[in-house]
C-alpha cells in the first residue's frame, strides 16, 4: 500500500474504521515518581471500605427518608388545616351603638367591644408602632420569620423544666392566623399548622389586608379589640386623633393585655411604651424630635378614669337593648354592628335624672334618719394613715357627681373633723363638717328616725367612713336614699320617649320602675273614669253626690272607703270632683256610668289588659305601671288618638342599609301638594275615645293644678298645664302625670317593697316638685301655647261650690247647668256589673262637711287623693 493511499481527498466522506481497523491507542508510560496503588489488605482493610461505603449508603437513606417524613408530615398536617378562604371575606362581630337623637353615643352592646376600620382609616403611626413592636419584618417576610424561629427553639431549649413561658417567634400573619383559624393552645402541632397557615395567608392576601385584619382583632384588653375601640377606651378619642406617644401604649398591650394595661399597671405599661417609641425611632418611621416628645407625653391624660354613661340612660339604654333582642335576635344585637338612632334628648334626660335624685334626697333628709355609713375603721393610728387608708376605700356605687368620701377623725359638737380630698385640686385635706350641714341626719331609733342631732357626736365616730360634699371649709354630709322614684317624659303626637329614669342610679339597681315596676296607680286612673262619663254626654258641671259609699267585698269584708279629708261634701260639680279628687263622688259617678264602660276605657288606652270588675278598680286598686300610665295620659292630650311609646327611631346595618324606622305622622299633601297650603299631617294610632270628650278632659284636668291637688306641680310654670295627682291607699305610691299640647310627664315615688311614704305624703308634695323641676327645664323657650278647641265647642264660665267662676268646655248641644235639673248622678241600687257584689246605697244625702266616719269593718282600697 503506498503513501498516497493515506492522503485524504478534498470532499472524501471519511469513515469509521472497523473495530478491527480500528488503531490500539497506545497506554501513557508509568511515571516511576508515582507511587503504587495499593490494595487493600487482610480483614481491617476489607472492613474500613465496607464501612465507608456504608455511610454513604446510610446518608442517602437518611436523606430519602428525611424527604419521606418531611413530605408526609407535611401532608398530614396540611391535611386538617382550616381554609383560608374565610379571611378574605371576613366580617368581625361587632358591637351595637346606641345614640341618643342628636347622635351622642348612648350605649355600645356586644359581646366585645370592637369598631372595624378599614386600611386606609388606620394611621400610618398606629400601623408602624405595632409593626415595630411585633413583626419588624412584615411586609418583606413570607409569612413566617425562619431566623426567629430558630432563635426561639433554642431558647426554648434552655427553658425546658424552668417553668417559664417559651418564648414566641409569631409575626403578624401567624398570629392572625392563631386568632381567627386556630386555637390558643401552644403545642408542637399546632405552631407547625400556625406556620403553614400563615404561608398560605401570605400569598393569598396582601399585606395590607392581613395588617387590616390584625389591627382589627387584636386584644388589647378592657373587653377592647382592635385599636379603634382600644383608642376609645383608653383615650376617648377616635382612632385618627392618636400620637406617637398613644399608639405607642397600645401598641404595648398585645404582648400581654392585662399586665401593659395602663390603668391596672401604669408603670410596667409605660416602660414598654417607651421601649416601642425606641424601637420606632430605630426602624426610622419617626424622627427624633417625635420620640423625645412623645417619651415626655404622660401615659393618659385620664388616667384610672373608666369611660362615664354621659346622659345617664342606662335604664333607657336597657329598654333599648330588650326591644332590639325582640326585634332582630341577641345574635345580631351582640355581633351585627347595627347602629341604632333612639329618640332619647340628652337635655332633657339629665334634667330628669337630676330632678329624680334631688327629689328623692328631700324626701330622704326629712324621713330617711341617717343610715349612710359607707365603713368603719377601727384604727389607733388614723390620724397619721388616714390618707393611706381612705385611697384603699372602694367608691360606693350610686354617689352622685360631687360626692366623694371622707373619713372622720373626730366629732364633736358643733363640728366634725373630716379627712377627705380637695375639690379644689383633687389633694388630701381635712375639712370641717358643721352640725348645720347635718341637722337632717337624725339617729335611727328601733329603726325609725328620732331627734334631730345637736351635737355631731350623736351620728359621726371617729374612725366612721362617710359620704361628704362641698368645699373643705364647709362640707355637708350625704347619703344615697332608700327610697325609689321613676319618670318618663315623652312626645304625645309621636309617642317618642324624650326622657326616662327608672331609680335613683342604674348602678346600684338596673330594675327599671319606670317600666318594670308593677304599682297601684291611685286616683291617678280617674281621669280615665270621668273620661268614660263625658264620653256618655255627661256635661263637666253635672252634680254628682260626694257621700258614703258601701260594698261588701267578695271575702265579705265591708268596702267602705272615705276621701283624703274624711269629710262628705254633698252634691258637687264633676270637674270639682276631680280637681279634689273625691273618692265618693268617683264611686258614685262610677255607679252611673257602669264599671262595664270603665273596664273599656281602661283597656282600650292600655292601662291594664283586664280591669277587675270591682268599684276599687276605678279609684285605682289595680297594678300598672308609669310606662302604661303616660302611654294613657298622651293619648288624652292627643285627643283620644291611641299613642304608642317608643324608644327607637331607626335601625341599620353597618352598611347602612334601613332595618327599621319607627311608624310616625303622615303628610298627606306634603308631595306635590300645593305650596301655598300648611302640611295635613294623619297620624296611625286608633281612635279610642271622641275628640270633644278628650278635650273637655284637657280643661278638667287643667283645673287639676290651678285649683286642686296639682297645684305644687306647676309653681312658676306660665304654659297651660293638665295632670292628676294619684296617691295610693296608706301612702304606698306617690304620682303626679301632667302634659302641655306638646310634652307629657308621669313620675312615680315609693319603696320597692311598699311602705308608707307617712302620712300626708300625696302624689302632690312628693311628685309634683320632681315634675316641675324636669318641666321647667322642658318648657324653657317653649310658647305659651294652650290645647286647641274642638270645632263646635264652646268655652263657659260655670261656678265652682265655693262660687268662684271657673271655665269648662261644653260640646254642641250641651250649656251649662242643663243636666242639673235631672237631679244628682249616683246613688240607688247596682246590680248590674258582671261578677261584682251589689252595691247598697245609703238612703239620705250626707250634709257638707259630715266626718266619714264608718261604723261598720272597712276595707280602703284605691286612690286617696
Amino acid at each position: 500500500m503506498s503513501d498516497q493511499n493515506d492522503d485524504f481527498t478534498p470532499g472524501e466522506r471519511l469513515a469509521r474504521p472497523s473495530r478491527q481497523q480500528a488503531p490500539q491507542r497506545p497506554k501513557p508510560p508509568r511515571d516511576p515518581r508515582a507511587p503504587k496503588p495499593r490494595k487493600p489488605r487482610g480483614l481491617i482493610g476489607k472492613i474500613f471500605a465496607f464501612c465507608v461505603s456504608s455511610v454513604y449508603r446510610l446518608a442517602f437513606v437518611v436523606i430519602i427518608a428525611g424527604i419521606v417524613v418531611a413530605g408526609g408530615g407535611f401532608l398530614y398536617f396540611s391535611s386538617g388545616l382550616p381554609s383560608i378562604d374565610s379571611l378574605k371575606t371576613y366580617k368581625p362581630p361587632l358591637e351595637s351603638r346606641v345614640y341618643t337623637s342628636n347622635f351622642q353615643l348612648l350605649a355600645e352592646m356586644g359581646t366585645q367591644h370592637s369598631i372595624y376600620v378599614s386600611y386606609d382609616q388606620i394611621p400610618k403611626v398606629v400601623q408602624n408602632a405595632f409593626i415595630s413592636a411585633e413583626d419588624r419584618l412584615f411586609w418583606v417576610e413570607p409569612g413566617i420569620n425562619p431566623a426567629a424561629i430558630v432563635r426561639a427553639g433554642l431558647t426554648d431549649i434552655t427553658l425546658i423544666g424552668s417553668g417559664r413561658r417559651p418564648i414566641g417567634a409569631s409575626t403578624i400573619t401567624q398570629q392572625v392566623v392563631k386568632n381567627m383559624l386556630l386555637d390558643n393552645h401552644i403545642t408542637f402541632a399546632t405552631k407547625i399548622k400556625e406556620a403553614l397557615l400563615a404561608m398560605r395567608v401570605s400569598q393569598a392576601m396582601s399585606k395590607q389586608q392581613v395588617l387590616t385584619l390584625y389591627l382589627n382583632e387584636v386584644d388589647l384588653g378592657q373587653n377592647s379589640f382592635g385599636v379603634a375601640a382600644a383608642a376609645q377606651t383608653y383615650f376617648d378619642k377616635p382612632l385618627s386623633q392618636l400620637d406617637v406617644a398613644q399608639a405607642a401604649t397600645l401598641a404595648a398591650l398585645p404582648k400581654a393585655p392585662t399586665n401593659y394595661n395602663p390603668f391596672l399597671h401604669p408603670a410596667d405599661s409605660l416602660q414598654r411604651r417607651n421601649f416601642i417609641i425606641g424601637r420606632m425611632l430605630a426602624d426610622g418611621v419617626i424622627t427624633q424630635d417625635q420620640a423625645t416628645a412623645a417619651l415626655a407625653e404622660p401615659l393618659l391624660p385620664k388616667a384610672g378614669q373608666a369611660r362615664q354613661d354621659l346622659v345617664n340612660g342606662g335604664y333607657f339604654a336597657d329598654a333599648v337593648r330588650a326591644q332590639l333582642v325582640q326585634k332582630f335576635g341577641a345574635d345580631a344585637v351582640n355581633t351585627g354592628g347595627l347602629i341604632v338612632r333612639t329618640s332619647l334628648n340628652p337635655t332633657l334626660q339629665q334634667a330628669a335624672t337630676t330632678a329624680v335624685r334631688n327629689g328623692l334626697e328631700d324626701y330622704d333628709h326629712i324621713y330617711g334618719g341617717w343610715h349612710g355609713l359607707v365603713n368603719h375603721l377601727a384604727t389607733p393610728d388614723l390620724a397619721d394613715n388616714w390618707q393611706k387608708l381612705l385611697a384603699k376605700q372602694s367608691t360606693p356605687q350610686g354617689m352622685r357627681e360631687g360626692w366623694r368620701l371622707g373619713i372622720v377623725l373626730s366629732a364633736s359638737g358643733p363640728s366634725a373633723r373630716i379627712g377627705t380630698l380637695d375639690p379644689a385640686d383633687g389633694k388630701p385635706g381635712i375639712g370641717t363638717l358643721p352640725i348645720a350641714n347635718m341637722r337632717w341626719a337624725r339617729p335611727l331609733v328601733n329603726g325609725h328616725p328620732g331627734a334631730h342631732p345637736s351635737s355631731t357626736a350623736q351620728v359621726l365616730h371617729e374612725g366612721d367612713v362617710v359620704m361628704v360634699s362641698g368645699d373643705l371649709n364647709a362640707l355637708s354630709l350625704e347619703q344615697i336614699p332608700l327610697v325609689q322614684a321613676a319618670l318618663i317624659s315623652m312626645d304625645p303626637r309621636t309617642g317618642r320617649v324624650l326622657a326616662m329614669v327608672g331609680g335613683w342610679s342604674h348602678n346600684v339597681s338596673p330594675f327599671n320602675r319606670a317600666i318594670q315596676a308593677q304599682r297601684q296607680p291611685g286616683s291617678s286612673v280617674k281621669p280615665l273614669v270621668y273620661l268614660t262619663a263625658m264620653e256618655q254626654g255627661i256635661q263637666p258641671d253635672a252634680q254628682v253626690l260626694d257621700g258614703p259609699f258601701v260594698q261588701t267585698l267578695p271575702d265579705g269584708t265591708v268596702y267602705r272607703p272615705g276621701n283624703y279629708e274624711l269629710t262628705f261634701e254633698g252634691p258637687v260639680p264633676i270637674f270639682h270632683a276631680l280637681e279634689q279628687s273625691l273618692n265618693l263622688a268617683t264611686l258614685h259617678l262610677a255607679r252611673q256610668i257602669g264599671l262595664p264602660a270603665i273596664a273599656k276605657t281602661f283597656q282600650d288606652f292600655g292601662i291594664v289588659d283586664k280591669m277587675p270588675p270591682y268599684y276599687p278598680s276605678a279609684i285605682g286598686a289595680i297594678d300598672t305601671t308609669l310606662w302604661k300610665m303616660v302611654a294613657a295620659y298622651a293619648t288624652i292630650d292627643n285627643y283620644g288618638r291611641m299613642v304608642t311609646p317608643s324608644l327607637i327611631d331607626s335601625v341599620t346595618n353597618p352598611d347602612g342599609t334601613v332595618l327599621y324606622q319607627a311608624p310616625g305622622e303622615q303628610c298627606a299633601n306634603c308631595v306635590n301638594g300645593n305650596p301655598d297650603q300648611p302640611p295635613v299631617l294623619t297620624q296611625t294610632g286608633q281612635q279610642v275615645a271622641d275628640p270633644d270628650s278628650a278635650y273637655q278632659m284637657q280643661v278638667m284636668m287643667k283645673g287639676v293644678v290651678l285649683r286642686g291637688t296639682g297645684v305644687p306641680a306647676v309653681k312658676g310654670i306660665s304654659q297651660p298645664v293638665a295632670g292628676k295627682t294619684g296617691t295610693t291607699n296608706d301612702f304606698n305610691d306617690a304620682w303626679f302625670i301632667g302634659y302641655t299640647p306638646g310634652i307629657v310627664t308621669g313620675c312615680w315615688t315609693g319603696f320597692d317593697t311598699p311602705t308608707s311614704l307617712g302620712n300626708n305624703e300625696t302624689g302632690g308634695n312628693v311628685c309634683g316638685p320632681v315634675w316641675n323641676e324636669f318641666m321647667k327645664v322642658a318648657l324653657k323657650g317653649q310658647p305659651d301655647l294652650d290645647f286647641a278647641t274642638p270645632p263646635g265647642m264652646t268655652l263657659q264660665q260655670v261656678p265652682e261650690p265655693n262660687g268662684q267662676m271657673v271655665t269648662e268646655a261644653f260640646k254642641p248641644g250641651q250649656s251649662p247647668g242643663a243636666q242639673n235639673q235631672n237631679g244628682l248622678l249616683g246613688g240607688g241600687m247596682d246590680n248590674s256589673q258582671s261578677g261584682a257584689p251589689s252595691l247598697t246605697a245609703p238612703g239620705q244625702q250626707a250634709a257638707p262637711g259630715t266626718p266619714a266616719t264608718p261604723s261598720t269593718v272597712e276595707k280602703s282600697l284605691g286612690g286617696l287623693y
